[in-house]
């Protein structure tokens, strides 16, 4: 069982992110305000080059065969470019787009996220195909509010010297000084040069490396729901961890990273040590329990909802749900994220671990979210790369979709 997903970017935004370079990909994009001014006077004239591409993109061969694809790219571009970025919800896409009734429930239907990521994968080989020289139109993983950039513009404008203010050439004895020095220096960058490189990926690059670097695939594992009237197992699972598994496939099918499924028993602790692992699920899984109950940060409790909660084990602090109900919903939910290193193995394990199901999808969105995994690491120790962690976060619950989830606690070693 699925249910709709969240949005990502900011509607109105469209402007500012087209004017983001691609090596500011993974910083904050520049204001709408005084570069847009300088680059693009009339924001019409910007409007057709969008539109233009949009249809260059749509008659491509990687577009050609499928026209819900073309139809679903207008609807989100031209919602986007026309600042009714807030009205890109799941609903609205499946009316009208696929033209779904009114009483489209994304909870029972995944026929958007479907075309969402094929959306996606036709994008990303369109432009393999094409290097973006005009424009570059991308879809967020976990949302349908489009980024429009241009990568032939710099984020600010570049001002060229003055011919009067260039020096002369230098003369044969400064060069000759000049290519020592360069040379010296060379040694020094070449010997640093790695680690430049290292810095200048992103925080939620270096999270994964590790994880890459075993070109195992990973595995990822679903507990199955207990029957609520006899406590038997069912062919129930949750819908965080559901949600939590289409942000993985998404994540490492743009990364091109092989991962298997398992469910329920279907795991064994000979298949963790083998190869790295993405665990999800809180009390519904019998390995987030085992796995935690010896860190800082563990869950405590029994089946009865109103006994469980996370608890730090040194200071003793207790985070429970607020308002939790017999069907798993409440309106506040805590939600541990973990990342092992198994010394035995050197295999990986991941873990998001919720009290209830909304929790769980709320610690498991930091794995593939570099904003929110971003403000983990402002917390983060040096060489926090190589390090185990623990996290706590907090989501409030509108409906059945949590919130951005929030930072409460950390802890590295």
């Amino acid at each position: 069982m699925e249910r709709t997903s969240r949005q990502s970017g900011d509607g109105q935004g469209w402007q500012s992110a087209a004017l983001a370079s691609s090596a500011q990909d993974s910083g904050p994009e520049p204001s709408a305000s005084g570069a847009r001014a300088s680059l693009y006077p009339s924001p019409e004239l910007f409007k057709n080059r969008i539109q233009d591409h949009l249809e260059y993109i749509c008659r491509s061969r990687f577009f050609e065969s499928s026209k819900r694809c073309q139809q679903f790219l207008r609807y989100i571009v031209k919602e986007t470019i026309e600042g009714r970025g807030d009205s890109i919800k799941e609903r609205n896409i499946a009316h009208e787009v696929f033209g779904k009734g009114l009483d489209f429930e994304p909870g029972e239907d995944s026929l958007v996220r479907v075309k969402a990521r094929e959306l996606r994968k036709r994008l990303s080989e369109f432009y393999e195909a094409t290097p973006p020289k005009d424009l570059y139109i991308e879809l967020p993983l976990g949302g349908y509010v489009p980024r429009i950039y241009d990568p032939s513009r710099p984020a600010t404008p570049v001002h060229p010297q003055p011919e009067s203010a260039r020096e002369a050439p230098p003369s044969f004895a400064r060069r000759k000084l000049l290519w020592m020095l360069g040379g010296c220096v060379g040694l020094l960058g070449a010997a640093s040069a790695w680690d430049l490189l290292e810095h200048r990926r992103s925080p939620l690059d270096r999270l994964w490396q590790p994880v890459f670097a075993t070109k195992t695939p990973l595995v990822i594992f679903m507990p199955i729901l207990a029957d609520r009237v006899n406590g038997k197992l069912s062919d129930r699972v949750g819908i965080g961890p559901t949600a939590a598994l289409r942000q993985a496939a998404d994540f490492l099918d743009v990364h091109k990273y092989p991962y298997h499924l398992r469910f329920g028993a279907n795991l064994t602790f000979a298949q963790l040590r083998e190869q790295p692992s993405l665990l999800l699920g809180g009390f519904s899984s019998i390995w987030a329990q085992l796995m935690t109950r010896n860190l800082r940060f563990s869950l405590s409790g029994n089946e009865e909802f109103s006994n469980q909660a996370i608890i730090d084990t040194q200071t003793k602090q207790t985070w429970r749900p607020i308002n939790p109900t017999m069907e798993g919903y409440a309106d506040e939910d805590y939600g541990i994220l973990c990342r092992l290193f198994d010394k035995d193995s050197g295999q990986i394990a991941m873990i998001a671990a919720g009290i209830t199901t909304f929790g769980t999808e709320g610690a498991a969105s930091v794995f593939f979210n570099p904003v929110s995994f971003g403000e983990l690491v402002k917390q983060a120790p040096q060489g926090w790369e190589n390090k185990n962690f623990e996290a706590v976060i907090r989501v409030s619950v509108i409906e059945t979709t949590p919130s951005f989830p929030q930072l409460v606690a950390s802890y590295f070693w």
